[in-house]
């Protein structure tokens, strides 16, 4: 510490504290859920006409029993493609973030719902990722690391990709001066 530098550690009451709920979050791209919603629709596709191939195909018969659970698999594939787009579909509408002067928040969840906030000052670094259907529209990937991780912190996905250069441009402008700031 300098020497005018005084430290102060003061009580808080909770009621004086921000609520969360504050926090105004921004959602992730519409272009995002549409893609996950298509690359749904082609897994399960394929699959479904994998098993109807196998189902159909003259040149070896299949054992009844297996020739009963490519049967089933047949009904069974759609029904799972449709709850797993429902769920995607919900899932991506509850992805929030949101960028403050000092820290970046992400929440996602639909019944389990969870909220990370990481202070600027406290980003080792961050990388922006793309990859093949990402780059084919325009989308992009923010992981954040901290100190001491192997992993990243967090993922924002489905940014815009110029809002994603963006915020990634801030936080690397931002991150130092902060830090020269709190050092001052």
């Amino acid at each position: 510490m300098q020497g005018g530098d005084s430290f102060s550690n003061l009580q808080l009451s909770t009621e004086q504290l921000t609520p969360l709920h504050a926090v105004q979050l921004e959602s992730v791209a519409r272009r995002y859920r549409l893609l996950r919603q298509g690359v749904n629709a082609v897994f399960f596709t394929v699959l479904w006409f994998v098993l109807l191939c196998c189902y159909l195909q003259p040149w070896w018969p299949l054992p009844v029993d297996l020739s009963d659970t490519v049967f089933h698999g047949l009904w069974v594939i759609p029904f799972l493609g449709l709850l797993r787009a429902l769920y995607c579909w919900q899932s991506d509408k509850h992805k929030l973030f949101a960028l403050r002067e000092h820290d970046i928040s992400y929440k996602s969840g639909i019944f389990f719902q969870k909220m990370i906030t990481q202070p600027v000052v406290r980003i080792q670094h961050i990388e922006l990722k793309q990859g093949p259907l990402e780059r084919k529209t325009a989308l992009a990937r923010l992981q954040l690391f901290s100190a001491g991780g192997a992993m990243h912190t967090f993922e924002i996905p489905g940014l815009h990709l110029e809002q994603a250069q963006q915020i990634r441009q801030f936080v690397l402008q931002h991150k130092d001066a902060l830090q020269d700031e709190q050092q001052q």
